[in-house]
């Protein structure tokens, strides 16, 4: 760990806590709402609830500067992304979710890889 902690990781943390409660939230509620059907709605709502609870596991991570932690958001913020193009393409009545969930993962790459966040978690 390198230093000051830059106020993008700051943000990234943030929106990482956030994104990990609301996700967590959403794919339970849809699975519940669902009743345990097993079809596309309910592996999509699945696959937010994981990624919302790993998401929150590794949160505090990110705020130390851990490489793993980066590692693991980046890898799991990349499926997020596939998740989303897809919920956007197949799924007409979750397509704005889809294209929320694309523009978040963006966003987090983004923060993730920026020139100071390579810095800090070098």
């Amino acid at each position: 760990m390198a230093g000051v902690r830059p106020f993008g990781v700051t943000v990234l943390g943030v929106l990482i806590i956030i994104s990990g409660v609301l996700g967590l939230a959403a794919g339970i509620m849809q699975m519940l709402n669902l009743g345990g059907a097993m079809d596309t709605s309910f592996i999509a709502a699945l696959v937010v609830a994981l990624i919302g609870l790993v998401y929150l596991l590794v949160a505090r991570g990110l705020f130390r500067g851990s490489r793993g932690a980066r590692f693991i958001v980046a890898v799991v913020t990349v499926i997020s992304l596939a998740h989303g193009i897809w919920v956007t393409l197949t799924m007409s009545g979750m397509r704005m979710n889809g294209i929320v969930q694309v523009l978040v993962a963006i966003i987090i790459l983004g923060l993730l890889y920026s020139n100071k966040a390579k810095v800090f978690f070098s």
